[in-house]
C-alpha cells in the first residue's frame, strides 16, 4: 500500500494513526482546524506559563503508551495524587486511593452500610478483572447485558450517588450518575487497578510532538466533507485560511469524537442511529497560577458535591500547590459554561474558597472549554461499536479511530488508532 492516508484530526487518535502508518512506510496528512496537538489531552503556554488543558495522566500497564514513550525516549514522570478529599455532608472526608480500592473506614462511616458494601463489591469486581474489562475482550458485554438497562443512579445507594459514585462519573468526564452506565463505571473504576499512573514531566504535549515529528499535518484546515461515491471514499472537502478546497483522497482515517464524524459524511441510518446514542457532556478547565500555595494542609485533590459548579479541582502535580485545574462539570456547570472567562474564573474561586480559602494572587490563567465533551458513553456500548465498525466496513477506503471505540483514555485512542490502521492495510 503506497496511498497517502488522509487523517481527520491531531488528537491522540490521529497522531497515532499516523504513527503507525509511518511503521509501515505509509505517508499521511493530517487536517486539524486549531493550531495545536493533542486535541482534548493537549498541553498549550498561557503568559508564559505551561496548562495542561485536559487528559494527562497514564497507566504503567498501558502497553502502547509506554511502549511509545520508551520509542521516544521521553522519561521523567511524576506520579499521581496518592489521595483526594471528597465533598460528603458538606465536609470534606480525605481518602486513600489503595484502601479506597480494598474498603476504607472512613469512607465507610460517611455512606452507612448499605452504601459501603454495595461500593466495596463494585471496586472488588473491577480490581479482580481488571485486565480483562475493556472493549477488545468478552467480560463487558457481559456486565453490559447485566447491568445497562438503567444509569448508574437507578443501581446505588444514595449516599453513594451523592459521593463516590459521582466522583467517578465526574471524573470521567462531565457526566452526572443518571447519565452514565455501570459498564462505563466499572471500565474507569477498573483502572485503579491497573499499575501505577503518573503524569510526564513538561507536560504532555512532550509525547505529542514526539507522535509528530516528521509528520505532515495541516493546521487551521477544518474538514467539512468526506465525499463517497458509489461506496469508496473519493476525496475531502476542507476549509482554510484560502477559503475551499476538494482534494482526491482514496483512504481516509476519521480521528475526531462521533458526533464530530457523523456530520462529515451521509452516513446508513443504523450507523447514524448508533452514533445517536453516543453521548459527551460539555466542561470547562481553568487552569490558574496563584503566587502562593493554593493546595495545603495535605489536601492535593478535591471533589465536590452534586449541585456545586465545580466537579473536580487538583494541584497540577503535587510539588507544584501554586498551580490549580478547577474542572466546571456536572450539571450546574452546564448553566453558565457559556459565561465570559471572568465571571467563570470568579465563580470557580469562590465556590473553591467554601473549602480551601485562595489566599495568594493570580498571576496566570488559561479558561478551556470543551463544549463537545470530552469523553464519549453509551450503554450497551459493545452493540453500537459493533454496528459502527459493521457499516464503516461497507465503506471503501474509510475507517475511524477515537475515544468511542477502544475506551475514553489516551491509550484507548492509540489501541483504536492502531486497529483502524490494521483494517486499512487489511483491505
Amino acid at each position: 500500500m503506497k496511498k497517502t492516508v488522509h487523517i481527520v484530526g491531531a488528537g491522540v487518535s490521529g497522531l497515532g494513526a499516523a504513527h503507525y502508518l509511518a511503521q509501515q512506510g505509509i505517508d499521511s496528512v493530517i487536517y486539524e482546524t486549531s493550531g495545536q496537538l493533542g486535541g482534548r489531552a493537549a498541553g498549550v503556554e498561557e503568559e508564559g506559563t505551561l496548562f495542561e488543558v485536559g487528559g494527562k495522566n497514564f497507566s504503567s500497564q498501558w502497553l502502547r503508551f509506554n511502549a511509545l514513550l520508551r520509542e521516544f525516549d521521553i522519561t521523567g514522570f511524576d506520579p499521581q495524587h496518592p489521595d483526594f478529599h471528597i465533598v460528603l455532608n458538606d465536609r470534606l472526608v480525605k481518602l486513600d486511593k489503595r484502601r479506597t480500592l480494598s474498603g476504607d473506614l472512613r469512607l465507610a462511616m460517611q455512606l452507612g452500610v448499605r452504601g459501603s458494601l454495595q461500593l466495596k463489591r463494585f471496586l472488588d469486581y473491577s480490581r479482580k478483572h481488571a485486565h480483562e474489562l475493556n472493549h477488545s475482550q468478552g467480560l463487558i458485554q457481559q456486565v453490559e447485558e447485566r447491568w445497562d438497562y438503567k444509569p448508574a443512579a437507578g443501581h446505588f445507594a444514595p449516599s453513594l450517588l451523592a459521593g463516590p459514585i459521582r466522583m467517578f462519573s465526574i471524573i470521567m468526564g462531565a457526566a452526572e450518575p443518571e447519565e452514565i452506565f455501570p459498564s462505563q463505571l466499572m471500565l474507569f473504576t477498573s483502572g485503579f487497578g491497573k499499575g501505577e499512573h503518573f503524569a510526564i514531566q513538561g507536560g504532555i504535549q512532550r509525547f505529542h510532538q514526539a507522535l509528530a515529528n516528521g509528520k505532515h499535518i495541516r493546521f487551521g484546515e477544518r474538514v467539512e466533507r468526506i465525499l463517497i461515491e458509489q461506496g469508496k471514499v473519493k476525496g475531502l472537502v476542507v476549509k482554510g485560511a484560502k477559503g475551499e478546497e476538494t482534494i482526491m483522497a482514496d483512504a481516509v482515517i476519521s480521528a475526531v469524537p462521533a458526533h464530530v464524524f457523523k456530520r462529515l459524511l451521509t452516513l446508513p441510518i443504523a450507523i447514524r442511529e448508533a452514533c445517536e446514542r453516543i453521548r459527551y457532556y460539555p466542561l470547562a478547565m481553568i487552569n490558574a497560577l496563584y503566587d502562593k500555595p493554593v493546595f495545603r494542609d495535605g489536601i492535593n485533590s478535591i471533589m465536590f458535591n452534586p449541585g456545586s459548579i465545580l466537579g473536580h479541582c487538583s494541584a497540577n502535580r503535587q510539588y507544584q500547590p501554586e498551580q490549580v485545574r478547577f474542572t466546571l462539570s456536572g450539571i450546574a456547570a452546564r448553566q453558565i459554561l457559556q459565561f465570559p472567562d471572568d465571571i467563570l474564573i470568579e465563580r470557580a474561586e469562590r465556590e473553591f474558597s467554601r473549602y480551601l480559602p485562595i489566599s495568594g494572587r493570580r498571576v496566570a490563567v488559561k479558561v478551556t472549554r470543551h463544549m463537545g465533551g470530552i469523553c464519549a458513553y453509551a450503554p450497551y456500548f459493545s452493540r453500537v461499536k459493533h454496528i459502527l465498525l459493521g457499516g464503516i466496513a461497507e465503506i471503501d477506503g474509510l475507517e475511524i479511530a477515537g475515544d468511542y471505540l477502544e475506551g475514553h483514555t489516551m491509550e484507548g485512542c492509540l489501541h483504536s488508532a492502531e486497529l483502524a490502521v490494521q483494517r486499512l492495510l487489511a483491505r
